[in-house]
């Protein structure tokens, strides 16, 4: 087999990865789309409880909480895949194209570091957490590991989502 004929196949699985590392992405800020409307629906429940049946839900509070961390984390990763982060672009727009590309590398580098240092900080809380066998203190009594797997799981999203974007920088500064 020539070397011809094996890059485009190497290309061909590269591009397959990249694929299936966006539809997880996707998959990430479908969920916390869902979410987000669980939690409206529940908040439209709490209030209606309080406020018209005056039977206030005492856990929905707790609740929300726990499923706003979930939303932010599973959601980071789509909004950087869809490049709806807040950026500025004073210095950036000034550059030329390797500068960009130099920029567009760094930038996604820390974002690779951040998502590390998250779900390392995370994955120790959770092995701490189970270790001691900790409680939630509110109305809703669960173990404080349950809530803190979506850290893990939105960092683990958010470093794919920056190794994507760092290939794509990458074959697209070799196409040029």
């Amino acid at each position: 087999m020539s070397e011809h004929n094996t890059i485009p196949a190497e290309a061909d699985k590269a591009s397959a990865l990249l694929r299936a590392i966006e539809a997880l992405v996707r998959l990430g800020g479908m969920l916390s789309t869902l979410l987000i409307l669980f939690v409206f629906a529940l908040v439209c429940y709490a209030v209606l409880n309080r406020y018209v049946l005056g039977v206030p839900v005492q856990w929905a509070d707790e609740l929300t909480g726990y499923i706003l961390v979930a939303i932010v984390m599973l959601g980071a990763a789509e909004a950087l895949r869809r490049d709806n982060h807040i950026s500025i672009d004073l210095l950036s727009s000034k550059l030329g194209g390797r500068g960009q590309l130099f920029l567009g590398i760094l930038s996604n580098l820390a974002v690779l570091l951040l998502a590390a240092i998250i779900g390392w900080s995370a994955w120790k809380s959770i092995l701490f957490a189970r270790a001691f066998g900790s409680y939630s203190v509110g109305y809703i009594e669960i173990e404080t590991w349950i809530p803190q797997v979506p850290l893990l799981f939105g960092a683990g999203l958010l470093g794919l989502a920056a190794i994507a974007r760092i290939w794509r920088l990458f074959i697209g500064s070799a196409t040029q």
